[in-house]
């Protein structure tokens, strides 16, 4: 007897907690707003039967980027239900980029989390800044893959498309962020894949970007990248040439002072051989005075000595 009436109060139990979970499901409302710099927002936390106080209810924001929760400071007078008894709310004001995140109401009492209310806080003088990458192809290369970044502005709020002279193309977007840290913002890269022939022949690509009812722009001109490679190619031809002639010239005057320094050399030795001969030239014209001063008296004293013999 005590076994089946203890069976029967755990099913009671079960059946009163099961409608106690189902009577206090929470919706989160707006599911996403966009406030601008220094504005307020009320996001509402609504249950299916009216609650008595809204104290065990508490906000976190969820860090979209690091995936990090941050508890959310509650104002008093959000403590108290609104509008209908089954509603608790929160309050921010003077938001600042920093504020745009997931805001979740959590009740600790039933241990239940809301769906979410996504704040993005915007600049309302905000326009996209838009910039193209691209890989150069290689030789062999079949298409040439575009990239566009749209900064500045959150990716939902933006449409982005291409275009080739007149043909318009879609590609693929997605989004992504500045960096790792709290402060990062969330940007849309646009990617398209160009065949390398219609690659090689258009003159202009676009990214074009609608925001607000507003066109916004930025070109790739091919016909000015043709001739700044022309012109690269151009100033490496006449680097070349002027290193041939640079070449040239110092080949020729390092054989000039060779062909001088060689001269000079021959012309020294020449020199030394005329002094070699002048010396002895020298030396014979002052040995010759004494041979000729020997036969000088020689012939003297033959001609005092005729006399005598006479």
């Amino acid at each position: 007897m005590d076994t089946w009436l203890h069976g029967w109060m755990l099913i009671c139990s079960c059946i009163s907690s099961s409608h106690a979970m189902n009577g206090y499901l929470q919706f989160q409302s707006p599911g996403l707003t966009l406030v601008s710099v220094g504005g307020s927002v009320e996001l509402g936390c609504k249950f299916e039967q009216k609650v008595q106080y809204c104290h065990s209810v508490t906000w976190n924001k969820l860090n979209l980027r690091t995936s990090q929760f941050m508890s959310v400071k509650n104002i008093e007078k959000n403590n108290v239900p609104r509008h209908d008894g089954k509603t608790c709310v929160l309050t921010l004001n003077n938001l600042t980029l920093k504020d745009s995140g997931l805001y979740v109401c959590i009740s600790n009492l039933l241990a239940m989390i809301g769906n979410g209310s996504r704040v993005i806080v915007t600049r309302d003088d905000s326009v996209p800044e838009l910039s193209i990458l691209y890989s150069p192809p290689k030789a062999d290369s079949l298409s040439v893959q575009l990239q566009c970044l749209v900064l500045g502005v959150v990716p939902f709020q933006v449409r982005v498309f291409w275009m080739i002279e007149e043909k318009v193309l879609s590609g693929w977007t997605e989004s992504a962020w500045t960096n790792d840290t709290d402060s990062a913002t969330e940007f849309t890269r646009a990617h398209l894949s160009v065949p390398a022939d219609e690659w090689t022949e258009a003159e202009e690509i676009r990214c074009c970007v609608e925001y607000k009812g507003q066109n916004f722009s930025k070109s790739l001109k091919r016909c000015e990248h043709q001739a700044v490679h022309s012109w690269l190619s151009y100033a490496g031809c006449v680097a070349a040439l002027l290193t041939i002639i640079v070449t040239i010239i110092i080949s020729v005057v390092l054989r000039r002072d060779i062909l001088v320094t060689r001269k000079s050399r021959g012309l020294t030795r020449k020199d030394a051989h005329r002094k070699i001969s002048y010396g002895k030239q020298n030396t014979l014209k002052e040995d010759f005075p004494s041979v000729m001063g020997f036969s000088g008296d020689l012939i003297s004293h033959e001609q005092d000595g005729s006399p005598s013999n006479e």
